[in-house]
């Protein structure tokens, strides 16, 4: 079985869809409200919990986090369990809570608003949990790193590089460290994102630029838009496809954890971020997670899938590799 090892954020998220824009003024109707495990690093070990189901693809997945302690942990605790997701809380101080969001989505992109925020910098990680992650770095043959916590993902980033093993970063969080761009074999960021050490009114080949030349494999994303990406000198869009939107809440979390899915399977970049791109169009089209029961007939369409569905079809049992 391959392992993949994620290195990310979990909050609380109360998320309320609306089926359209959000209004300056008045009550509005919602079309679904919930309260579910968010956070960049929860939501891809979820989603890619959820690829393995879908593809009948059996994987080994961890997630280190912090987890907090909120009236809602006992339930985060368990649900990972349910989804048999193994869980490190690289935390020492339990008193600290989780961050809890009140998070709305809606035809026009998303609203987030913060009703308790995690300050990482200000809690000690031991020497055990530094080691815990690093040996859980050493198990894992593929290592993501989502950047919410700049100093566990450096931690993570390095161990993992210096061992060999593909990491994966998302440079989603403004606050990580330009130098894990040392660590890193492939670099996904949003179009918004720009480094430190960069003109913070440079456009997206200028960030692709700056990333190209520390990272062999580098991938822009921007909605529905082509992807932009850079691989040893080599500039290339990777086209998505045009969906009717009802949700985007977790499209960009579920595109990273596509890729790293389909990478680990068959090590062709272009292709898995091909594959992402599409999966996370898709799931714009549902509102939270109903896309996972809809995501196998809908992937039929799709040529690039075609080597896919024959092998579950044939053989449910098949092992990821």
């Amino acid at each position: 079985m391959k392992k993949i090892l994620v290195v990310g954020g979990t909050n609380i998220d109360d998320v309320i869809f609306l089926d359209k824009g959000l209004p300056l003024d008045g009550k509005t109707d919602t079309a679904y409200a919930a309260q579910t495990i968010g956070g960049g690093g929860a939501n891809v070990a979820i989603a890619m919990r959820a690829l393995g189901n879908v593809f009948h693809r059996d994987i080994g997945i961890a997630l280190a986090t912090k987890i907090g302690q909120n009236v809602q942990t006992p339930q985060i605790l368990h649900d990972m369990q349910q989804k048999n997701i193994g869980l490190l809380d690289v935390l020492d101080d339990h008193s600290t809570s989780a961050a809890h969001n009140v998070v709305i989505s809606h035809t026009e992109g998303r609203s987030i608003l913060r009703l308790s925020a995690f300050n990482h910098a200000s809690v000690h990680i031991s020497e055990r949990h530094i080691q815990n992650l690093k040996n859980m770095c050493h198990e894992a043959d593929l290592v993501f790193i989502q950047t919410k916590h700049p100093r566990i993902a450096l931690i993570a980033a390095q161990e993992a590089h210096n061992a060999g093993k593909p990491v994966i970063v998302d440079f989603s969080n403004k606050e990580c460290p330009d130098n894990l761009l040392d660590y890193a074999d492939y670099a996904l960021l949003p179009a918004e994102f720009r480094f430190s050490g960069m003109a913070q009114d440079s456009n997206e080949q200028e960030l692709l630029d700056f990333v190209a030349a520390r990272v062999p494999y580098a991938a822009i994303s921007d909605s529905t838009k082509p992807a932009l990406r850079a691989a040893v000198g080599q500039y290339m869009q990777i086209p998505s496809i045009s969906v009717q939107t009802k949700d985007s809440l977790g499209a960009g979390d579920l595109r990273d954890a596509a890729f790293c899915f389909f990478l680990m399977r068959e090590n062709q970049p272009d292709l898995a971020l091909r594959k992402a791109n599409i999966i996370a169009s898709i799931s714009c089209e549902y509102y939270g997670r109903e896309w996972e029961t809809q995501l196998a007939s809908r992937l039929r369409d799709f040529p690039e899938f075609a080597d896919d569905f024959p092998q579950i079809d044939n053989n449910p049992a098949a092992a990821l590799g």
